[in-house]
C-alpha cells in the first residue's frame, strides 16, 4: 500500500457544499421512495485511491474463489457432514448438501459484498456477503443519479482523473442475470421477478433494482411469495411466466419454514426446466464466516483478510486475556447482528458472550482499529470511522459502497443499525474474474 489515503472528499467544492447535500440527498431519496426515510444516505461520495480500489478487488475476488473451492470440497460427501462445524443443524446440513452441483455454487456466488474495515495499515477484509440482497444494487445506481441532479454535478469530480466515476451495478448485475437466464445481450425482454418478504415489501431497495433492471431491458416486478405460483415448469406472477426468479432473501429468512418451501417450490420449478432461481440457498455457506477461519495449510490466513479463529471451550481463556484486540460474530449472521467488539464491552459482557457463543458457532476475529477520516458534517468537518463494501458481480467489479460511524461511538458501520452510506468512486477496474472462478492455492484458506 502506498502512503495516499485510501479514501478522500473529491475536492473542496463538494465540501463546502455538504449543508446544502447533507439536505438535499435525503429528500430527494425518499421523493423516490418513502421507504428511504428508514436509512441515511448521507455522505458526500468519496473516492478511493487507486491502489486502494485495486487492492479490495483483488483481494475480493481471490477470497471468493478460495471460499468457493473449499464449499465444494466441504459439500462433496453429500451427507452434509462437513458442515457440523459451520454452525447447520444436520437437518439444514443435508438439505445444503443436496444442492451441491457446480451450476448452483455458480449462480449462488454470482453476486457479493466484500467488506473493508480501512485500518492503519491498509484495508482488511473482515467478512464477505453472499447471495442476491447484498450490494446495495438500486440504492448506489438511484444516488448517482440523485446526485447527477444537483447543481454543479458535472464539476463533481473535476481534481481526479476523467475515468474516475460514481458507481452504477445494474449494468452489470443485468448482464449476469441475462447469462443465467441464457438470454444474449441485446435479445428480448426477459421477464424478472423480485421475490420479498412479507416484511421487506415496503422497503425501497428491490423497487429500485426493478426500476433500474427495467433500464437494461428487463422485464422487472416486485412480488410477495404468496403473489408467485409454479405449475410444473412454469413460473408466474400477474399471469405472465417468468425467466428468472430473483429471492431478495437473507439466509435466515430463506430457513424460515415459510420461505423454505417457498424456495425448494422454486428450485423443484427450475429442475422441470423452469426459470432459474437466484440464488440457491448454498450461497448462506460462502459467506458463513467460519469459512474465514484459517486452514492448517495457511497458518499465516489469506492475504488482506483479518485473523479468524473458531470459539471453542480451549480458545476461551485466551479470549478473555486479548478482549481488547477481538471482535466476537456468529458464523451465520447478517446486519452486524450478534457482532460484539471486545473493547467496546466491559470484561464481565465479553465473558457472558463468549459463554453464550458456544451454543452456536462464533467466530473471533481480529480487531482491526479503523482510521478515523475527517468528513463534511452538517456542523463543520467531523471524525468518522468509514468501512468500504466492495461489489462483486459476476466475476466483474461493480463498485464500492461506503458506510460510517462517528469516530469513538464504538459502532458497527452497518445501515441496519444506523449507519451512513454512500458510494465511493475509484478509476475503471475492469479484471473479469471467469464464472467458476478459481485461483491458484485455493485449498490454502
Amino acid at each position: 500500500m502506498s502512503n495516499e489515503p485510501a479514501l478522500r472528499v473529491p475536492d473542496a467544492a463538494w465540501e463546502a457544499s455538504f449543508t446544502r447535500l447533507s439536505t438535499a440527498l435525503p429528500a430527494r431519496f425518499a421523493a423516490h421512495h418513502e421507504g428511504y426515510r428508514r436509512i441515511k444516505p448521507s455522505f458526500t461520495p468519496l473516492v478511493v485511491s487507486p491502489v486502494a480500489a485495486r487492492y479490495m478487488w483483488d483481494t475480493t475476488r481471490t477470497c471468493l474463489a478460495r471460499l468457493r473451492a473449499r464449499a465444494s470440497r466441504a459439500l462433496a460427501d453429500g451427507s452434509g457432514s462437513s458442515l457440523d462445524g459451520l454452525g447447520y443443524p444436520p437437518d439444514e446440513a443435508s438439505w445444503l448438501a443436496s444442492m451441491h452441483t457446480p451450476a448452483s455454487l455458480d449462480i449462488a456466488g454470482c453476486f457479493a459484498r466484500a467488506d473493508f474495515v480501512l485500518g492503519p495499515d491498509g484495508p482488511r477484509l473482515v467478512e464477505i456477503n453472499v447471495g442476491p440482497t447484498v450490494g446495495g444494487i438500486g440504492i448506489l445506481d438511484r444516488y448517482a443519479e440523485v446526485v447527477d441532479d444537483l447543481p454543479g454535478a458535472a464539476d463533481l469530480f473535476r481534481s481526479t482523473s476523467q475515468t474516475v466515476h460514481l458507481p452504477r451495478p445494474a449494468g452489470p448485475w443485468g448482464r449476469a442475470l441475462r447469462r443465467l437466464a441464457d438470454v444474449p445481450q441485446g435479445g428480448r425482454r426477459p421477464r424478472i421477478v423480485l421475490a420479498v418478504t412479507d416484511e421487506e415489501a415496503d422497503i425501497p431497495i428491490p423497487h429500485d433494482a426493478a426500476h433500474y433492471l427495467t433500464a437494461q431491458g428487463f422485464d422487472a416486478t416486485v412480488a410477495r411469495t404468496s403473489d408467485i405460483s409454479f405449475d410444473g415448469s412454469r413460473a408466474v406472477v400477474g399471469e405472465q411466466c417468468v425467466d428468472l426468479v430473483y429471492g431478495c432473501f437473507t439466509y435466515d429468512e430463506v430457513i424460515t419454514p415459510r420461505y423454505r418451501t417457498f424456495v425448494d417450490t422454486a428450485l423443484a420449478c427450475h429442475a422441470r426446466g423452469g426459470p432459474v432461481y437466484v440464488a440457491p440457498p448454498v450461497f448462506g455457506l460462502l459467506g458463513n464466516k467460519a469459512m474465514l477461519v484459517e486452514g492448517e495449510q495457511s497458518a499465516d490466513g489469506p492475504v488482506g483478510v483479518a485473523a479468524t479463529r473458531p470459539v471453542t471451550p480451549a480458545a476461551l481463556s485466551w479470549a478473555r486475556a486479548e478482549r481488547e484486540r477481538l471482535v466476537l460474530k456468529p458464523a451465520i449472521g447478517y446486519g452486524g447482528r450478534g457482532v460484539v467488539i471486545g473493547r467496546a464491552v466491559s470484561a464481565d459482557v465479553w465473558d457472558e458472550r463468549l459463554g453464550a457463543a458456544l451454543a452456536r458457532p462464533h467466530v473471533l476475529q481480529d480487531y482491526v482499529a479503523p482510521s478515523s477520516l475527517d468528513l463534511p458534517a452538517p456542523d463543520g468537518r467531523a471524525p468518522f470511522e468509514v468501512g468500504i463494501g466492495c461489489l462483486f458481480v459476476d466475476g466483474h467489479f461493480a463498485g464500492f459502497l461506503a458506510r460510517g460511524v462517528p469516530a469513538g461511538t464504538g459502532g458497527i458501520a452497518n445501515v441496519h443499525q444506523g449507519a451512513f452510506f454512500a458510494p465511493a468512486a475509484c478509476e475503471s477496474l475492469d479484471v473479469h474474474t471467469p464464472a467458476g472462478l478459481a485461483v491458484s492455492g485455493s485449498e490454502g484458506l
